[in-house]
């Protein structure tokens, strides 16, 4: 499952039963996986789908697809933001204008960034899934989200093709 498919499940709120039946969990908690060890599954299934003659033993604990290779810079960490939606606006947080900037001191990134309003309920989850999207990065060892409000968000900061979706221009 690509990283578009589990973050379209995060934002249209998949149930807990479905994710259970997705995962095929059972209740019991003898059958509960760790949260590494998940992880490592998704980067198998990853590199196999990216090259299926590499056996997965060789992909273990690495990161593949489109956080491999390649040097860290502001251009990466912009794409991968791209990804990133506000669940209440169906646009990108970096079309949105919310990236303020994004500091990189060797393998740490610091970004600054806004929401829409201060009050905005989903903040965290930006922030948080923000933090995640960046931190599959290969050459990113940590993510610092700093979240400002000055200079206050406001539909100017959208880009154009933000602004014509949203029909402003």
């Amino acid at each position: 499952m690509g990283i578009g498919s589990m973050l379209n499940r995060l934002i249209n709120n998949e149930s807990k039963d479905e994710k259970d039946e997705r995962l095929n969990l059972s209740d019991s908690k003898e059958n509960s996986i760790s949260k590494e060890t998940t992880k490592q599954s998704v980067d198998e299934v990853i590199a196999q789908q990216d090259s299926p003659e590499q056996p997965a033993a060789e992909t273990e604990g690495k990161k593949t697809s489109s956080t491999s290779g390649g040097e860290l810079t502001e251009e990466r960490v912009l794409e991968v933001l791209s990804e990133v939606y506000d669940p209440e606006i169906p646009i990108d947080i970096v079309n949105l204008g919310l990236i303020y900037g994004i500091a990189i001191d060797g393998r740490n990134v610091v970004i600054t960034m806004t929401m829409t309003a201060p009050g905005c309920p989903a903040s965290t989850q930006i922030a948080g899934e923000s933090k995640l999207m960046v931190e599959e990065l290969d050459s990113v060892e940590s993510v610092d989200i700093d979240i400002v409000w000055d200079p206050p968000w406001d539909p100017s900061k959208m880009s154009e093709e933000a602004q014509e979706s949203m029909g402003m221009i």
